[in-house]
């Protein structure tokens, strides 16, 4: 059966796609330096004369991609972010300074428990596809403005909306170094789930991602990252 003929922007809209797609993979393998635009032109099925065209130079196009997946990613976590995000104080002045109750406490950490699991389910999905997390790793290590559009798009706003309980549940500032280095600390366990699976699949014994093994796994950084944050906590006076 013949393709129907597309209009020019949709077509276009599908080439650039499909550029992006082959720049995540190629650039995720290679790093910026090891990738080409013929490596990304062929991995993409098109002329070379097509990078330049939709988005000129190979760094617009690492810069672009960064963009591409920032946006993929912001839209997976976008709801559990703004009911996390609604959760918090709106200025650092209502940051409480003299703990806060037991059972505050409580519910604060399982908010931020819940979140933490949720964006490690995203990871783990089969939509989170290996060449993404092989290109955000790639970007961090080369330092830049693709990295600094993920950090503004992704990173910043998940760990400003973090920071902001775990002051709370520790009796901070979100501000200060304490409840930034732990919301770090714990997103980074969260990531690891992802970035170092096939390790962890490995020590585990596993071939393959179960969805009753993703329950399990999460179930585990739960406890974990509850009794991080439960020993944090500020005792109420």
């Amino acid at each position: 059966m013949t393709a129907p003929c597309l209009p020019e922007t949709a077509r276009g809209l599908q080439a650039r796609e499909r550029m992006l797609h082959a720049a995540l993979d190629q650039f995720g393998r290679h790093g910026f330096d090891g990738t080409t635009t013929r490596m990304i032109a062929a991995a993409a099925g098109m002329n070379l004369g097509a990078i330049p065209y939709y988005f000129g130079t190979k760094e617009e196009l690492y810069v672009e991609a960064a963009g591409f997946l920032a946006d993929a990613i912001q839209a997976r976590q976008r709801e559990p972010l703004l009911l996390l995000q609604a959760q918090r104080p709106l200025t650092p002045s209502a940051q409480p300074t003299e703990g806060t109750s037991p059972i505050a406490r409580d519910a604060l950490i399982d908010q931020v428990v819940a979140f933490l699991c949720q964006q490690a389910r995203v990871l783990l999905a089969d939509d989170f596809p290996a060449e993404w997390v092989h290109f955000f790793l790639r970007v961090q290590a080369e330092e830049g403005p693709a990295f600094d559009r993920l950090l503004a798009q992704v990173v910043a706003p998940m760990q400003d909306a973090v920071e902001g309980m775990v002051a709370r549940i520790c009796g901070r500032e979100a501000a200060d170094a304490l409840p930034r280095a732990i919301t770090f600390l714990a997103a980074h366990q969260v990531m690891s789930l992802r970035l170092s699976d096939a390790l962890l699949m490995r020590r585990l014994g596993w071939d393959r991602l179960t969805p009753e093994r993703i329950d399990q796994l999460l179930d585990i950084i739960a406890i974990t990252l509850r009794a991080q944050f439960a020993a944090l906590a500020t005792p109420s006076p």
